[in-house]
């Protein structure tokens, strides 16, 4: 719809891309609700919620509908590091289920290296489902299921508080809203 529009579009930690968009150097950020305290001078419109799910390679031991957490220390864990948005709900989530802090044998949110890593092993990688969803509905690789509501936030758009949208970003924004609804249905 817009010819004469270049997005240019760019991947990193949501503390980084936020810095960018407060100085202007970016115009919105997609990603996962920024932690309490990062909100200044900016806003955040819900787009969806996304779970964070543990996924393991197809015919993985816990590869089960009755697997136990109990039975996760004896694998090698992919953890999100310790700055992504992931990493405390991961880390509450392993505290209610009696684990407390297991120490990861990685620390990985990006696709092409955990995906590298859990296919080749028993690593357990737990990872917005997003991220992973075309390798699960490809069946490379499995989700452990997981009934909790700690693993998982919001996903939305971070935009500059008091600074109108263009057209053109107007635009973009609606375009990646009702794309984010179509998915949803």
């Amino acid at each position: 719809e817009r010819p004469d529009c270049t997005w240019r579009v760019s991947t990193g930690p949501i503390w980084r891309l936020l810095s960018q968009l407060r100085e202007g150097a970016r115009d919105l950020v997609v990603g996962r609700m920024p932690p309490t305290g990062n909100f200044e001078g900016l806003s955040f419109r819900q787009l969806y919620w996304e779970r964070v799910v543990p996924v393991v390679r197809p015919g993985h031991p816990l590869a089960h509908p009755d697997w136990d957490p109990a039975m996760l220390p004896r694998y090698p864990l992919m953890l999100p590091p310790k700055g992504a948005v992931i990493a405390a709900s991961v880390s509450a989530w392993f505290h209610a289920v009696g684990l407390g802090d297991p120490a990861p044998a990685y620390e990985n949110v990006s696709l092409a290296f955990g995906r590298g890593v859990v296919q080749r092993s028993d690593t357990v990688w737990f990872i917005s489902e997003g991220v992973v969803r075309p390798e699960i509905e490809a069946g490379l690789l499995s989700v452990l299921p997981v009934r909790n509501d700690l693993l998982g936030g919001p996903v939305g758009i971070s935009l500059r508080r008091n600074t109108p949208p263009g057209a053109d970003l107007a635009a973009l924004i609606e375009a990646i809203t009702e794309s984010a609804r179509d998915a949803a249905v």
